[in-house]
């Protein structure tokens, strides 16, 4: 049984502000490497083989960036889910 996990990366990170103008906040570095990785990479050490990435605001960079460095090396999955409204939620019914 696979072991799956779902990490939330899709705010603009306006408390960052002017830093996460060109770099998008879960790719902000944490020590050597960007937050994201760091929880990738620890995800895929305790065995999660399928890791479920929401993201919204500067999605087109973070994705770059894992196609980049091969997904933190040891995930052997990342799903990409991007929400299709803007950043006011889904249209009202």
């Amino acid at each position: 049984m696979s072991r799956r996990a779902i990490i939330l990366a899709g705010g603009k990170g306006a408390r960052l502000l002017p830093y996460t103008v060109v770099l998008p906040k879960p790719l902000m570095p944490i020590g050597e490497f960007p937050i994201l990785e760091v929880i990738v990479r620890q995800l895929a050490s305790h065995g999660f083989t399928r890791i479920t990435m929401a993201v919204n605001h500067q999605a087109e960079i973070i994705k770059a960036f894992f196609r980049m460095v091969g997904g933190g090396e040891s995930a052997s999955t990342i799903l990409w889910k991007t929400p299709r409204w803007g950043p006011w939620g889904p249209p009202p019914y």
